[in-house]
């Protein structure tokens, strides 16, 4: 699903004069952990087959996201100037 939004997140990055990498990195990026089931497919199937429940879920979604916030909070400074996206 989130491939399908991609297209559209770089027009508009691009009409309101944005940096269309950094908006679309950013954007994929917030869609990498996992708090509810209903993020992904494959999170769905698992579940019907019972080999997790929402509290197991949450728990790890909730680990995940503080993992995802503190290394994107170490690279965006040091990694994206290197590469120009951040000025």
């Amino acid at each position: 699903m989130l491939s399908t939004s991609i297209p559209i997140l770089m027009n508009y990055a691009r009409e309101q004069h944005m940096n269309p990498l950094a908006l679309g990195m950013i954007w994929t990026f917030g869609a990498g952990p996992k708090i509810f089931i209903y993020e992904s497919a494959v999170l769905v199937v698992g579940y019907s087959y019972g080999y997790f429940n929402n509290r197991d879920m949450l728990k790890v979604g909730a680990i995940l996201s503080v993992v995802t916030a503190i290394i994107l909070m170490l690279l965006v400074p040091l990694y994206w100037p290197l590469i120009g996206i951040a000025r």
